[in-house]
């Protein structure tokens, strides 16, 4: 007579080897990336809507623009580009706020560096993050800083670069005025969302690709 205990584990051990089986083999995280049409590759990009959601006041940009380049790299996360230049809003376009005009003016002496960490094939699409954010922001008499890190996600078949921010990707604000009071506060952590189009060569009509190698 079998013992219940030695039936229950052969159970058990055959439930986890199917679900094993029915899950696939597990994704490696990729160990290069390369980029085209060519490595390095400049790259502009531009947005129509992005938000900086500080404490329930939005931010809210009719227009953005980015500019930079686009290489190959190694690792995972791979450094695979880096952002030059950033604008946010125009004279003619200007960003706004339930509370006033807002002027956003983007830091990028030292560069914005873009990041692949996953790579999924099936849909082109690579996910990562933007470090080393940094801008100054002025609302009417408010004026602070915000610094630290998004998240991203971006399609080759779209070209576009999704940007959010979540609780390990996240912004920071310091050097808050005193016109800020009510508004923002050193160490609060500012929600931003935004979707660019994103172009290379810089200036062109395609959009580059990012793929992550095994």
């Amino acid at each position: 007579m079998r013992h219940p205990l030695r039936k229950a584990a052969l159970v058990s051990v055959g439930a986890t080897a199917a679900l094993a089986l029915a899950s696939g083999p597990a994704t490696a995280a990729p160990s290069s990336w390369t980029v085209g049409p060519t490595s390095p590759v400049t790259f502009s990009a531009s947005s129509t809507n992005t938000v900086l959601n500080l404490n329930g006041i939005p931010l809210t940009c009719p227009t953005a623009s980015a500019g930079g380049s686009l290489f190959n790299a190694t690792g995972s996360p791979g450094h695979i580009g880096n952002i030059t230049s950033a604008t946010f809003g125009t004279t003619a376009n200007p960003c706004t706020s339930p509370v006033g005009p807002v002027t956003p003016v983007a830091n990028t002496s030292t560069p914005w560096r873009l990041w692949g960490a996953d790579y999924a094939a099936s849909t082109g699409t690579t996910t990562g993050y933007i470090d080393r954010v940094n801008a100054t922001l002025t609302v009417l008499t408010c004026s602070f800083r915000v610094t630290g890190q998004v998240q991203t996600s971006y399609r080759n078949s779209t070209g576009t670069l999704t940007i959010s921010t979540n609780a390990t990707r996240k912004l920071t604000v310091s050097n808050a005025s005193p016109g800020c009071a009510g508004i923002t506060a050193n160490g609060d952590n500012p929600g931003f969302n935004g979707a660019y189009r994103v172009r290379a060569p810089a200036g062109g009509t395609t959009s580059p690709t990012i793929v992550g190698n095994p």
